[in-house]
């Protein structure tokens, strides 16, 4: 299975459920998947073809949708077609009886229109599963009912001995048991992954439909274009789509538009054109929705609020699917929330109509939140959030000021009192600013002594009020079918008594963007956008050099892209492009080791990138195979302790440069990117937290780089216990003037997370000279002598590219790689031997012969979970290491064997 997933789809472990669920597919039982958008579904169900050799029929809403996924699995090299209603597809339907399809999509009225000869002659050939893509379409319950969907359980008793798999990002239990029972599923294995996209940024405004602002996103976008960043901005109307749209052209910046008016033909070429990148911005309805399979979208954003939360969760994880940080910005005007009578208008029975009024009050309570915004998603779609800050959403990343609102805040709802709580909030903010409409003058409500007491204040700040204090518990609001009444709660009622008409309590209230100054609050820009505030550009933890190597290689997959009409991400993706620009591989087996590289690019493009990879980062005077974290060969302790919850934006991206880009502190201190440097300190600072945070950090790389050596970091020790901890001056004076704050800081992190004595490489050198003085009295077989007598001391070591760079621990998940156990235990050994240690050798197995490609490819057959390059030098120990490296990088570059956890096993 492991050889499989890299040979089509270039990765060397699966991600979280993935391999469960491929397992239980094979064993033939129903599932239902329901995971976060970009989280790897589709892998669920395109694997089991690949190992079955049988054909998987998917069920998929849309079109565009279907052509976008059958293009990118051919370009793996994964035989495949699409069936639609929309299409002469005879041709297409004989190869799929024929059973030459791994995998074969179609809508669910083709699916349902097919004669039952078609499903018997597949079923003859092979199926190996029935696929329900977009699953939530089934439940009337969902967010986009489809009655076509309902129908599809008539396939189950055609199918009968054939696994059903159901997927979809969004799905509550009342949904996920609804699909259950509409496929008819028996028994099923149901996996619910975390809701929670990472690497996502959420925000939210208020705006109004003025010039100025659409002149202020018309430059926000330009950003995006600027950085070949592509974006969709989602569009409530026509009207708005094609107004922005205008806008966007008369700037001079290319765009696409997609609506539910245009033609057929024109929407497949604004979305065909998007897909490819000839522009990067799309101005879309929401019938735009599901119909994008687009991994490489930095910028999503709302031109008003959406009609459900499941909607708004489903097109805003359009954005980043290849797991690179993007960001999503919802921009609301109080007019959104008066369509909830045209929302239900949809509905077919009162169940659903209560369905889409409760999906669309969630949208809106979503626009009111002063609170994590990630904390409300993932609450809402049944998932605990341990903590109340994400640490990447406009709310916990800017400071939100409060303000005393005690007499507006009695004035409201003394006001809803008077009302008798029989109105919604709009007839108590109209009385309160001095109305005299005809139902306030017919209720003589214009009599009320709070009537024109608000006239200072806008109506969309007492609205935003009138929310605050429902969020809070100072206000409750019911609904009858769409309408809603607000009335004044038991905490409200509480706050009122104790209100006097000259004195009120303090009550401290968030200040929404709607009760701001209309400069600040019609300004797209003035809060963060993303990570640190910066457009995401893909060139952070690069030199200038590599940042122009990734621009020129970001062309010659456009170019190859287009030689082969093709969408460049179905070469490979963006995070794939940015490896190769900082490893610049320079053969084709360092190549096909980098996560994202598959078979079929190797075959057909391999070489020719080779060559551009080696010419360009010549001309540009960058060396190539630079390791991703390229550090002295020595043994690093590393720490994993659990993934950061609460870190700044600007933190997170430090620690980010340093542990996973390899940066050291003084060039994330001076990277270009930054408006100014910042001090060294301070980067070590942010490192320190990400650790306290719970990021991974590798500390012994972390203690070099700073000066903490065992010496130092032992006196710094002895002195806390001294002193204590509460305070650093104290400590600090206790110590030689040498040592710095930032080792203090460093040693008391450390004692807190508990790690305890760290490896230094004084360790590492003295096991190195003993392995060399072991080599110069064993000969060859010092090596299989020194790995049996220092496992005590090594046995958590594992050697990177076989040349003893202990480059970290051996994940606990690794597979274990038992010739090296079975080699180590003691055998008897004649005392009269003079040479032990090569005795031992031939108990082992070697060969004493050369290594040759097939004798390496039959060895390694007889072990399932592969070898090390220690392992291939004992067995066959006629071969040195460098012509062994040589056959392995031969055998990798052909996609005959793959690399994974450094042990070497057959594709």
């Amino acid at each position: 299975m492991d050889s499989i997933l890299k040979q089509y789809f270039g990765f060397s472990t699966f991600r979280p459920y993935q391999k469960e669920i491929v397992e239980k597919i094979l064993d033939g039982r129903d599932c239902l998947v329901v995971m976060a958008t970009g989280s790897g579904k589709s892998l669920c169900y395109q694997m089991p073809p690949l190992i079955t050799k049988k054909t998987a029929v998917v069920i998929s809403p849309l079109i565009s949708l279907m052509q976008d996924q059958v293009m990118a699995l051919k370009e793996r090299g994964i035989k495949t077609e699409h069936l639609s209603s929309a299409r002469n597809a005879s041709s297409a339907q004989s190869i799929a009886e024929s059973g030459q399809y791994d995998i074969l999509y179609m809508t669910p009225e083709k699916a349902l229109l097919l004669p039952s000869s078609f499903w018997s002659r597949m079923l003859k050939t092979g199926i190996c599963l029935l696929a329900v893509d977009e699953a939530h379409c089934i439940s009337e319950w969902g967010h986009n009912f489809r009655v076509e969907y309902k129908k599809l359980d008539k396939l189950r008793d055609i199918l009968l001995d054939v696994p059903f798999v159901g997927l979809t990002a969004t799905a509550t239990e009342t949904v996920r048991l609804d699909i259950i029972s509409s496929l008819k599923m028996r028994d099923p294995h149901v996996t619910v992954g975390s809701f929670d996209r990472k690497n996502l940024f959420y925000g939210v405004k208020s705006f109004n439909h003025s010039l100025s602002f659409v002149d202020e996103l018309v430059g926000e976008l330009s950003k995006y274009v600027e950085s070949a960043c592509s974006s969709i901005v989602y569009c409530t109307t026509v009207k708005d789509a094609e107004h922005i749209f205008e806008s966007l052209l008369k700037a001079g910046i290319s765009a696409g538009i997609y609506h539910g008016q245009m033609s057929n033909s024109a929407r497949e070429e604004s979305h065909r054109s998007f897909i490819r990148d000839e522009y990067y911005v799309m101005i879309a309805t929401v019938a735009f929705g599901m119909g994008i399979d687009k991994p490489d979208i930095r910028y999503v954003m709302h031109y008003g609020c959406p009609k459900s939360l499941e909607s708004y969760y489903q097109e805003s994880g359009r954005c980043g699917r290849d797991g690179v940080a993007s960001v999503c910005w919802l921009y609301y005007t109080r007019s959104d929330f008066a369509k909830a009578d045209f929302y239900c208008r949809e509905a077919n029975s009162a169940g659903q109509r209560k369905a889409i009024m409760e999906s669309f009050l969630a949208a809106q309570r979503y626009c009111f939140l002063t609170t994590c915004r990630r904390k409300f998603l993932l609450d809402y779609f049944g998932q605990k959030c341990t903590s109340d800050k994400c640490g990447n959403c406009d709310n916990c990343t800017s400071s939100k000021k409060e303000s005393d609102v005690s007499r507006e805040a009695f004035l409201l709802m003394a006001c809803i009192q008077s009302c008798r709580g029989q109105w919604g909030v709009n007839m108590p903010v109209d009385i309160l600013r001095g109305s005299q409409s005809k139902k306030i003058l017919d209720a003589q409500f214009d009599k009320l002594p709070f009537h024109g007491l608000g006239k200072e204040m806008t109506a969309n700040w007492w609205k935003s009020l009138a929310d605050q204090l429902i969020a809070n518990g100072y206000l409750v609001e019911k609904y009858a079918d769409v309408y809603r009444s607000v009335s004044v709660s038991p905490k409200g009622f509480q706050f009122l008594s104790s209100c006097k008409p000259d004195y009120q309590p303090p009550l401290y209230l968030p200040v929404t963007s709607e009760m701001m100054g209309n400069d600040e609050n019609n300004n797209p820009n003035n809060e963060a956008r993303g990570f640190g505030g910066l457009i995401p550009a893909g060139y952070e933890g690069m030199s200038q050099a590599e940042a122009e190597l990734h621009k020129l290689l970001l062309e010659e997959r456009m170019k190859l892209a287009r030689a082969s009409g093709t969408a460049p991400y179905a070469i490979f993706g963006d995070a794939t492009l940015r490896r190769i620009a900082l490893t610049r591989p320079s053969t084709r087996a360092r190549l096909a080791n980098i996560d994202g590289v598959n078979q079929h690019f190797m075959k057909i493009h391999g070489d020719h990138f080779l060559q551009k990879i080696q010419q360009l980062s010549q001309e540009l005077n960058i060396a190539l195979d630079r390791l991703p974290n390229s550090q002295p060969p020595i043994a690093r302790q590393v720490i994993n302790v659990p993934k950061a919850k609460n870190l700044p934006p600007a933190k997170f991206e430090a620690w980010r440069m340093w542990q996973e880009d390899g940066l050291s502190i003084e060039k994330i201190a001076n990277f270009p990117g930054r408006s100014a440097p910042i001090k060294e300190q301070t980067v070590t600072e942010y490192i320190l937290e990400a650790a306290r945070e719970g990021c991974v950090i590798d500390w012994l790389r972390f203690s070099l780089e700073i000066g903490l050596t065992q010496e130092v970091y032992k006196n710094i020790q002895d002195i806390v216990t001294k002193v204590g901890k509460e305070k650093l001056k104290p400590i600090k004076n206790e110590l030689p003037e040498e040592v710095t704050y930032s080792q203090i800081k460093a040693c008391l992190t450390m004692q807190e997370l508990g790690v305890s004595e760290i490896a230094t490489p004084f360790n590492y050198q003295h096991v190195r000279k003993e392995d060399e003085n072991l080599k110069e009295t064993s000969g060859m077989s010092g090596e299989t002598n020194l790995s049996c007598q220092k496992e005590e001391q090594l046995q958590n070591l594992e050697f990177v590219n076989g040349v003893g760079d202990c480059s970290r621990l051996r994940n606990e998940d690794a597979v274990p790689d038992s010739s090296i156990q079975s080699r180590c235990i003691e055998e008897p050994v004649d005392s009269s031997n003079d040479l032990p240690v090569a005795t031992k050798r031939q108990k082992i197995g070697g060969v004493l012969g050369e290594a040759t490609e097939s004798s390496i490819l039959s060895w390694l057959e007889k072990f399932d979970h592969g070898v090390s390059l220690s392992d291939l030098l004992v067995h066959f120990n006629g071969s040195t290491e460098s012509s062994m490296i040589d056959l392995l990088s031969s055998l990798e570059g052909e996609f005959l064997i793959f690399k994974k956890n450094d042990l070497y096993m057959l594709m």
